[in-house]
């Protein structure tokens, strides 16, 4: 058994601090949501400075969220219907950065077991172990930092849009699904080679 597991020993280790991390992650959602709260509230009236209030001279205008908004409004000759587009703009995407953050721990949990299971599963094939180390690790390392994606695009949310955000994280979110998908087709490549040969 010991010397079944060690090829794919990387990969179970990265499962195992998925699941934890996964665990932590959802007690710091339940204890600190109103640090998250306030946090993602304060990126969001930042991006609204930076995109409404400039100064004549070039510069951002250090004034309070209500003073902004109106200066904002006389300037597009809209006053008091830009507010109530930005306040339900600004509610529409802290709902949706909070329900990201949460995808960041369903996400930890639920591909760190699937690589600890596809793991235990790769041991057990006939695959080299230089071929199930190669499996493990790609599993273990793309459901480790994918989860890591909802996250930073919870908390890019409320700055740079639903879309914006989203958009950001793809380079992270892409590579990290790839090396998923890699693990798994390697997986099944063995297990089904296995079976046709008879050796299951």
């Amino acid at each position: 058994m010991k010397n079944q597991i060690r090829p794919v020993f990387v990969g179970v280790l990265l499962g195992m601090f998925s699941v934890i991390f996964g665990i932590f992650w959802a007690m710091y959602l339940a204890t600190q949501h109103e640090a998250i709260h306030r946090s993602l509230s304060l990126r969001a009236r930042s991006s609204i400075e930076e995109k409404f209030v400039v100064t004549p001279e070039g510069g951002h205008a250090n004034h309070s969220m209500h003073g902004n908004h109106a200066a904002h409004d006389k300037a597009v000759g809209n006053e008091g219907g830009a507010n109530s587009m930005h306040s339900a703009h600004t509610d529409d995407e802290m709902e949706e950065a909070h329900e990201r953050l949460t995808r960041g721990h369903l996400h930890a949990m639920g591909l760190g077991i699937l690589t600890i299971s596809v793991c235990v599963l790769l041991s057990f094939l006939s695959a080299s172990q230089k071929m199930k180390t190669l499996a493990a690790t790609c599993l273990g390392t793309g459901g480790f930092f994918y989860p890591f994606s909802w996250i930073i695009m919870g908390y890019r949310t409320t700055a740079l849009g639903a879309e914006a955000a989203a958009e950001s994280v793809v380079p992270i979110a892409g590579l990290s699904a790839i090396l998923v998908l890699v693990g798994v087709f390697l997986t099944l490549f063995f297990l089904v080679r296995d079976f046709v040969k008879g050796r299951l």
